[in-house]
């Protein structure tokens, strides 16, 4: 069942309290808790304009890809059956609201949209979605540099953001970042992950003119997309589901798990410090092998938000390791912890050794876990607007 929760309530004026709160640093009322069902990438297919389906293209274009179609299916979907929203998930244009974080909406996070707009080819594969290494010499992408006006990819991105404002932005507020790359996940895109992992080393110059393109194109990206999009109760939503009172950036790391802390911190971090100036919040995204960059970032004093998907959750020395890790990140910044665990007894003796200021807790369980939960589960109640 899905709760019906008015925007106006107090109730919710009160959550908005409690968020803007969390990305202020404030002492009380900051631990936001929310439970999930971990669910694998769902093949979807992409509708077309004379009924057929497309779930398989050597290269999908942006031509292909037909917002209104998609968002049909969105208000089609029936919440209170929970196989469609295990199949919304997988789809990742809305989420439904479930305890602490609210209902939103992205363009759609199935298309990997920067490495799009950088000319990477997108695939299709029995209804999964990817982007390949850019096919020509990188050089014509940092000649062509960060210039995305009349991109096409751009200005479907774009109109993602406008059609889900217009059309279901009073249940689903709209947030300006889905699938959003870091800057080095870009220039690893582009080149190769094998390629840009020996380029740090062999080619320190060429990766920073790559890095530099890469950067621009995040920050242009940003802002078109808040240019796009009107304020949502003097605010916007996060893509984690938690309201800001400003502008809020979300950028990841993910190709830093390959690279040493020196390494990081020495080539990539100086750019991924301008992506978090950009906006007044910030929100950078690790995951648990990539935890070893954490104590940099904790000292970015503009960075306002760590957010860790422990996915596989640790065992042994590891698991004190990465404890130790998270409870140094809350010492000094907000943290997101997504957590796939192995039952729900786990995820309590988690939850007790961290701080519950500034934590929000988003524990995942497998759909056999997820259903054997009370329903009074702290953080399981699923909720939209009404």
């Amino acid at each position: 069942m899905v709760n019906r929760v008015s925007s106006d309530s107090e109730c919710f004026r009160s959550l908005l309290a409690r968020h803007q709160a969390f990305w202020e640093g404030a002492e009380e009322d900051t631990f936001l808790r929310s439970v999930s069902i971990y669910a694998l990438s769902t093949p979807v297919a992409v509708p077309q304009r004379d009924g057929g389906r497309i779930t398989q293209a050597e290269r999908l274009e942006p031509d292909m890809i037909d917002p209104a179609l998609l968002i049909d299916e969105v208000e089609n979907w029936d919440p209170d059956r929970l196989d469609a929203t295990l199949r919304l998930h997988g789809q990742f244009m809305v989420k439904v609201g479930a305890g602490d974080l609210m209902p939103l909406s992205t363009a759609w996070g199935k298309i990997p949209w920067v490495e799009a707009m950088l000319g990477c080819p997108i695939k299709m594969t029995e209804g999964q979605i990817w982007s390949e290494h850019y096919p020509g010499d990188p050089e014509e992408v940092i000649r062509r540099g960060a210039n995305l006006e009349h991109n096409p990819w751009l200005e479907l991105y774009l109109e993602f953001l406008n059609q889900l404002q217009s059309r279901l932005g009073d249940r689903f507020p709209v947030s300006a970042h889905t699938l959003v790359r870091g800057t080095s996940d870009l220039v690893a895109a582009v080149m190769g992950v094998q390629e840009a992992c020996l380029g740090w080393i062999d080619q320190p110059s060429f990766m920073a003119r790559l890095l530099r393109v890469c950067t621009d194109a995040v920050l242009t990206i940003t802002e078109a997309g808040y240019k796009v999009l009107n304020p949502y109760k003097n605010g916007y939503p996060s893509h984690y589901g938690i309201w800001a009172p400003a502008p809020v950036v979300a950028t990841q790391a993910d190709h830093s798990t390959l690279l040493s802390a020196r390494m990081y911190a020495q080539h990539i971090l100086p750019y991924d410090l301008e992506v978090i100036r950009s906006c007044p919040f910030s929100v950078i995204h690790l995951h648990n092998n990539g935890l070893h960059v954490a104590p940099l970032l904790v000292q970015v004093p503009e960075l306002d938000v760590i957010e860790v998907a422990m996915d596989p959750y640790p065992t042994g020395e590891r698991k004190a390791y990465e404890v130790e890790m998270l409870q140094m990140i809350l010492a000094h910044k907000a943290l997101i912890l997504d957590v796939k665990l192995p039952s729900y007894e786990e995820g309590e003796w988690l939850l007790a050794q961290l701080q519950q200021r500034r934590l929000c807790y988003h524990p995942l369980f497998d759909l056999s876990v997820y259903d054997a939960l009370p329903e009074d589960t702290p953080g399981r109640q699923a909720w939209l607007f009404a």
